[in-house]
């Protein structure tokens, strides 16, 4: 019965029980405030594949925040959460750029060969906003992960078996990649390192 009433609160304190999904029942000063405290961390540890990512915020107070997603120094990923005035509340649009094949980035259909997050991205970050909304930590109940790369290289990351970066050579991991250039550098000439290039004797 308790859990009941609760429930009903939160659905007429946050959203409605009739309103559209990513609408809440109260201002978008107040919806921005609740949206600075999003548990970023749980949406890293529970969407990150095999690279190590890393979230930071650009913000516009009140209206906006964009999450740009890094690894190894390089931006890999980015989305942003849009609040807008809607009637007596506000209305959250979420915006991820599109990929250069079409549709979204990470939308569940593509192949990425070292992914930064599980696929599909919208409903996690849908996740994400909902949370933030309800005062809560970032849950993974309901969503997919339909990433198979993601799936085995977080599955090597984890069990310290393999590691990956953004830099990887095409199918190598990081310690791979690395023993190859380890390997260049001890067979390299050293007579090589600062000879003049394209030049013929007596020019």
């Amino acid at each position: 019965m308790r859990s009941t009433i609760a429930a009903g609160l939160a659905c007429l304190v946050l959203a409605g029980c009739s309103r559209a999904p990513l609408t809440y029942g109260i201002s978008p000063e107040e919806a921005y405030a609740r949206l600075e405290k999003a548990d970023i961390a749980g949406f890293r540890l529970a969407r990150q594949c095999g690279i190590l990512i890393y979230l930071t915020s650009q913000r516009t107070p009140g209206k906006a925040i964009r999450w740009i997603v890094t690894s190894s120094g390089q931006t890999v990923a980015s989305f942003q959460v849009r609040l807008l005035p809607e009637d007596d509340g506000t209305r959250a649009v979420i915006e991820i750029p599109a990929d250069p094949r079409g549709g979204e980035i990470y939308d569940g259909v593509k192949e990425y060969p070292r992914p930064a997050l599980n696929q599909p991205l919208r409903p996690a970050i849908e996740e994400l906003v909902n949370a933030a909304m309800e005062g809560r930590h970032f849950r993974t109940d309901g969503l997919d992960n339909s990433d198979r790369v993601c799936s085995i290289q977080r599955s090597g990351l984890e069990s310290g078996a393999f590691r990956f970066s953004v830099d990887d050579d095409p199918g190598k991991d990081s310690r791979m990649t690395a023993r190859d250039l380890a390997d260049t550098e001890r067979n390299a000439n050293p007579n090589d390192y600062g000879a003049p290039m394209d030049r013929t004797p007596g020019d």
